[in-house]
């Protein structure tokens, strides 16, 4: 009876000692790869961040040298861009910006009716897509959030006086050696959902059934809204001002034999594919700049200052803090 009673325990002390090597091994793997004002982002963090990249990059016959290589690379990039979203996440917390359910119900209404879609459409989509509503709403809470912040630290001290936006149109002659004219674009912009070749096809159809219905008389507004993504780069409807030395051949080639209020046909860019509109020319001389002309570059000059701000803000956060890489 002793025998088998030492028997047992032996047992369960082997399997005991044995559980705590492997959860000791699993802590060694999870690694520490960087700490951000006492704040850790560990392996398995930055892992499954960098995993939609990495399936774009690892191609299974590759050595297991070569994957290891592309991996840091890509750690490398990934990892400084996760310390700002800590620091950003930071900032939040300090100032107490708070995002209500309100504002994210609101947020989803005014994309499901951007998109032509009801709630229901809408979260189907996202259902097919792997993302839960819930897992959508943190993401839109979390978008709102960093808007607030940089609303709080950066827009509310931007000003750009009409003196700034002639002077920018001066020195773009004076830059191109062009005496303009200058022209005010504005684009229908279909993004392709993924890099596949199913995905580019489903971007141009769309783009076909926008201009079909811009043929069929349609504004170009109510298509731009109906028929362009959903993304930052994508459904603002207004491009910008630009002399012809600003764009590109393909651009330059379509614009050039538009007249004010024509549309151009389908153009395939890096986007993905565009129909671009010419609202407007302006010659960019001081008395005759037109006011459409004036709050284009007005708004040209404020996102880039709105970057420039962003990233000394940025900048002075990274130097007022303490972090630690250890990738």
């Amino acid at each position: 009876m002793k025998k088998t009673s030492l028997f047992w325990i032996i047992i369960l002390v082997c399997g005991f000692l044995s559980s705590v090597s492997f959860n000791a091994h699993a802590v060694i793997v999870d690694r520490i790869v960087a700490v951000i004002n006492g704040k850790v982002i560990t392996l398995s963090e930055l892992e499954k961040r960098a995993a939609p990249i990495l399936a774009k990059y690892l191609d299974p016959d590759m050595s297991p040298e070569e994957q290891a290589e592309i991996k840091q690379k890509i750690y490398a990039q990934i990892l400084p861009q996760m310390i700002d979203d800590y620091l950003v996440d930071e900032e939040i917390d300090r100032l107490g910006i708070k995002v209500t359910d309100a504002e994210v119900e609101a947020t989803i209404d005014n994309i499901c009716k951007s998109n032509g879609l009801t709630r229901q459409e809408f979260e189907e989509k996202l259902r097919s897509d792997g993302i839960s509503i819930d897992e959508y709403k943190k993401q839109i809470a979390t978008q709102i959030e960093r808007i607030q912040l940089v609303n709080a630290e950066v827009k509310s001290k931007i000003v750009i006086t009409d003196e700034m936006v002639k002077d920018y149109l001066r020195r773009q002659k004076g830059s191109s050696g062009y005496e303009g004219p200058f022209y005010i674009l504005e684009h229908i912009c279909i993004v392709p959902e993924g890099d596949s070749s199913a995905a580019r096809e489903r971007a141009r159809k769309r783009a076909e059934e926008a201009l079909k219905a811009l043929e069929n008389g349609m504004s170009f507004q109510e298509a731009a809204r109906r028929f362009s993504s959903d993304v930052p780069v994508a459904k603002d409807i207004k491009l910008g001002v630009f002399s012809l030395d600003e764009m590109a051949p393909y651009i330059k080639e379509a614009v050039k034999r538009l007249s004010p209020g024509e549309h151009s046909g389908i153009l395939e860019t890096p986007l993905g594919f565009e129909i671009l509109r010419l609202a407007g020319i302006s010659n960019a001389k001081d008395e005759e700049v037109d006011p459409a002309t004036m709050e284009e570059v007005r708004r040209k000059l404020y996102n880039q200052e709105i970057n420039e701000r962003f990233q000394e803000w940025l900048n002075e956060l990274r130097s007022k803090s303490t972090i630690r890489i250890l990738l």
